[in-house]
């Protein structure tokens, strides 16, 4: 088990919920990190929040329910709350700095999907190496590049020069699994510590 006492010491003076982001473009693999992650996290008796970005329009509710019914009437947030459970719609949209400040004495971690503008450490995973340069033009603060292709070694070396220099971060072939959970752990972990 993880000690959480460390960060929540100086965390409680500032009122921070360590954050940890998952980025890349459609079908990069995200979801399926994120679950794994969480995972592990919560093995180690972390209390694991998330937040995903949708960059679609979507339903706050299914048609004909009360919540939505209440919803299309003019309210601007609802909750639906039973014995082992709780859902807050808004309707509007919140910022990753405002979801994690609402998190903020109820989760020990938050992992974010998504949210590429945000300033949060980020992990990155990249279907074609090519989407590296475009990452980099959207987002910063990444740790650790995810390839499904192979490895940074694999690249032309003149690429590597092109690159800008908050490209660093150690990029891992997706198909050794064992060692991109391990790390991404290894990440997530010290942001705790590190608050």
């Amino acid at each position: 088990m993880y000690s959480k006492l460390a960060w929540r010491d100086t965390g409680a003076m500032n009122n921070v919920v360590p954050v940890l982001q998952i980025i890349g473009y459609k079908n990069s693999g995200k979801t399926t990190l994120a679950c794994k992650l969480i995972s592990e996290l919560t093995a180690c008796g972390l209390r694991v929040g998330s937040a995903k970005h949708d960059a679609h329009e979507f339903q706050l509710d299914d048609d004909g329910t009360d919540s939505q019914r209440h919803l299309s009437h003019g309210a601007l947030e609802t909750v639906l709350t039973s014995k082992s459970a709780t859902r807050v719609m808004s309707q509007a949209p919140m910022t990753l700095d405002e979801i994690a400040s609402s998190m903020y004495g109820r989760v020990d971690i938050l992992i974010a999907e998504g949210f590429k503008s945000a300033r949060y450490p980020k992990i990155a995973l990249l279907r074609e190496l090519d989407e590296q340069q475009k990452l980099l033009c959207e987002a910063s603060n990444i740790r650790l590049w995810i390839s499904w292709t192979g490895t940074g070694e694999e690249r032309d070396p003149a690429s590597l020069s092109e690159l800008p220099s908050n490209s660093t971060a150690p990029m891992l072939a997706l198909k050794d699994e064992t060692t991109v959970i391990k790390s991404a752990l290894h990440l997530a972990l010290s942001l705790l510590s590190s608050i």
